[in-house]
């Protein structure tokens, strides 16, 4: 056999096997390459709960205070919450005198007053811890009564002002701060039993939800009744055994 032409073939065969060693290289970079881009990037740093941290500019500044609302606004805030509280479901609690109010008008029936508690008939004789299942019977929530005497928390005949101004006075609201009064509204189970009485019993004029909301909102702006135009200054605790059940709202 020519050795030359020997020569020539083996050198085709090697330059063959290179060609497809490097097809074969771009082929495994090609692959490698997407298999990057599959995966993405790096992923945020999780926090102590499994969570991701967020990224925060390192000279991210704390948002600023919300406006105090505006006479007008101030004068709007507790008009929601107004709107519930002299709605029969509140008010029929909450009356001028010390009879609890009807429905349909006119103090409570068999001349149920504060002063039968006195005298050894409390409203829970009557008033269970929930609605009568007779038909007609009466309603019934845990800690069914009137508010105390002494702090009797008057909702009938009060106007915006007039209550807006009362609710957030400690004096006559049972010691209780913005904040307690917030989470009494929230939830005392007599003050959500108003939002299901059964019967034919007429709901507040609001959701609760709605409600809370509202109260919320006046809260936050610090209890600012209408005419004001900045919130008092009010103290920010209250005594550690005020807030107690009983004092329906």
């Amino acid at each position: 056999m020519d050795l030359k032409r020997i020569g020539r073939v083996t050198l085709t065969t090697f330059e063959w096997i290179g060609v497809v060693v490097c097809v074969l290289l771009l082929i495994v970079v090609v692959a490698i390459g997407g298999m990057l881009g599959w995966v993405g990037s790096d992923p945020a740093p999780m926090g102590d709960a499994g969570q991701a941290v967020a990224d925060e500019p390192a000279d991210a500044v704390a948002a600023a205070p919300a406006p105090a609302p505006t006479p007008a606004e101030a004068s709007s805030l507790f008009a929601p919450v107004h709107r519930v509280l002299v709605s029969p479901r509140c008010m029929n609690c909450h009356p001028e005198g010390d009879r609890p109010l009807a429905d349909r008008g006119g103090a409570h029936a068999m001349n149920i007053s504060r002063a039968s508690a006195d005298s050894g008939l409390a409203c829970s004789t009557c008033h269970a811890e929930h609605n009568s299942v007779v038909p007609g019977g009466p309603p019934g929530a845990p800690h069914w009564q009137l508010p105390p005497a002494e702090t009797p928390m008057v909702f009938q005949g009060r106007s915006v002002t007039a209550l807006c101004l009362q609710l957030r006075d400690r004096a006559h609201n049972g010691e209780r701060t913005l904040e307690q009064l917030l989470e009494h509204v929230s939830k005392d189970p007599l003050v959500l039993w108003g939002w299901s009485p059964g019967g034919d019993r007429v709901a507040p004029p609001l959701s609760h939800a709605d409600f809370v909301a509202g109260f919320s909102a006046w809260v936050a702006a610090g209890g600012i009744c209408p005419g004001e135009t900045e919130p008092p200054a009010l103290e920010p605790e209250a005594d550690a055994e005020s807030g107690a059940e009983g004092e329906p709202a």
